[in-house]
């Protein structure tokens, strides 16, 4: 969903100020647009597609997006959403493999292997010398660029994939007359996807969580702010996974999880662009139709124990000190989450915003001030504030800082200049935000699994564009309260902190 409390606001106040009201009309008047032209049909096995066209060029931009990600994954299986997203690109058994008879053959003993291995078996010599006679007879086979090569040849660029907590997403953008492959391409990676390269690939994946996670003081402080927030929700795990973990998943129950999740009705096919809605739309039945209904998989229902005191964690490194100050707060469709959205740009998120001006410009305390809303939004998450703190100050002379500049908000009337420009840039925002196409499909494929209606996205903005002065000054004591934050820092071990 569109959350539009983007840093870049920081760079943009001064223009944002002499903006008039009418861009807040113009971007009601798109939206009014949004809402009368995008079709909804769902498919007979359940999938729901979404479509909108705007034919200003001939291209569109298609986005499959699945709902499941970290919060989805057991105790031992972290990653394993992350990872199936790897093995997505690998292929099928007409794509990546000159021999899928062979192949099949060649990864059921290689899995026989990998399950004695899971089991704690021991490794014996003969066993590892298999291990890599199979390989290396499957690199014989394989041509696992294949699938990413038939995109290329046919003009489509943007390709990539993400993982989150809740959900996973398939983005290209494609010139008109490729319409039809890409139906094919992308059903047959749902239909019939091979795990190839499984092992290979899981060395990756450990190699890309040492580089944003175990040696990054950033990604380390985020992991270990999420694991000290939250105590029994699994928003605590990261979406990579753990390392041991990692490095324990096997193909086998990487495909068993794919086909628990991957089913029809946990999916939304949604397409932005140059598209003829009847033709396309049979096409879309054509490939995806095929896809067998299943069973929808059982949601998350594990709530959070209110949190009764402020929690801490330090991370000691050869870095700078910084620190996150995270509090709880609830998430849309509750009436709160505009206004704390609002709010939270309000305080930070430019150069009129009063922890900017005090801790950056005045004091000098801080080189950057920042705010997101995470690590989700299906379930409560958090609102947080990040700080990199320049010598000499500390992280205690931040965090008691900015303890200053969030009592003198909270006690004092509330801003109606400031709160116009933060609603003047998130308007300007939104209307930069709809200009491209896959920005706009993923947030339909997005909105739609996550909060059961493609509109939510633009419900979201109106109840931002709708928040008073009274919702920011009310909101502002109800999630403003040091007992429900937990704070993350980094503290240099070069300071001798």
């Amino acid at each position: 969903m569109i959350k539009l409390r983007l840093t870049i606001l920081s760079l943009l106040t001064f223009f944002f100020v002499s903006i008039s009201w009418a861009q807040t009309s113009e971007s009601s008047s798109a939206l009014s647009l949004l809402r009368s032209k995008t079709v909804k049909h769902t498919l007979k096995n359940g999938l729901r597609v979404i479509m909108y066209r705007r034919g200003q060029a001939p291209v569109f931009s298609g986005v499959v997006s699945v709902r499941v990600g970290g919060v989805d994954e057991k105790e031992g299986q972290t990653g394993i959403s992350h990872m199936f997203e790897h093995m997505a690109f690998k292929g099928t058994p007409v794509l990546g493999t000159t021999d899928h008879e062979a192949e099949k053959t060649l990864l059921v003993q290689l899995e026989k292997l990998a399950d004695n291995r899971k089991k704690g078996a021991e490794i014996s010599a003969k066993d590892q010398a298999e291990w890599v006679k199979i390989h290396d007879a499957l690199k014989k086979i394989w041509s696992t660029d294949d699938f990413t090569k038939e995109y290329r040849v046919r003009g489509g660029e943007g390709q990539n994939a993400t993982t989150a907590k809740e959900l996973t997403t398939y983005m290209v953008d494609m010139p008109r007359s490729a319409f039809e492959f890409w139906c094919w391409i992308e059903s047959e990676r749902l239909l019939r996807p091979v795990l190839r390269q499984f092992y290979q690939e899981r060395d990756v994946v450990m190699e890309e969580r040492r580089m944003r996670y175990d040696d990054s003081p950033d990604g380390k402080l985020y992991e270990l702010l999420l694991s000290t927030a939250y105590t029994q929700h699994p928003y605590r795990n990261p979406v990579i996974g753990y390392p041991q973990d990692i490095n324990s998943l096997t193909a086998s129950e990487t495909d068993e999880f794919r086909r628990k999740y991957y089913v029809p009705g946990n999916i939304v096919v949604s397409i932005v662009g140059d598209i003829d809605l009847e033709k396309d739309l049979a096409t879309i039945e054509k490939y995806f139709g095929k896809l067998q209904a299943g069973t929808m998989p059982a949601r998350v229902n594990i709530v959070e124990p209110e949190q009764e005191g402020q929690r801490e964690v330090r991370y000691n490194t050869e870095a700078a000190p910084q620190a996150y100050i995270a509090y709880k707060k609830v998430n849309y469709p509750h009436p709160d989450d505009a206004p704390v959205s609002i709010m939270a740009e309000m305080l930070s998120g430019s150069r009129s915003s009063p922890l900017y001006k005090e801790l950056v410009e005045k004091r000098r305390i801080l080189s950057s001030i920042g705010n997101d809303e995470s690590p989700g939004t299906a379930y409560p998450n958090l609102l947080i504030f990040a700080g990199v703190v320049k010598t000499p100050y500390s992280n205690d002379e931040f965090i008691k800082a900015f303890d200053e500049v969030i009592a003198k908000f909270q006690a004092e009337p509330i801003n109606q200049e400031l709160l116009d420009i933060t609603k003047r840039s998130i308007a300007m925002n939104y209307l930069g935000h709809l200009e491209s196409s896959q920005g706009l499909a993923i947030d339909f494929a997005s909105s739609e699994l996550l909060h059961g209606g493609w509109q939510a996205a633009i419900d979201w903005y109106e109840q931002a564009m709708a928040v008073t002065k009274e919702d920011i000054a009310r909101v502002a004591k109800i999630y403003l309260r040091p007992q429900a934050r937990t704070i993350a820092r980094v503290e240099s071990i070069n300071r001798g902190q």
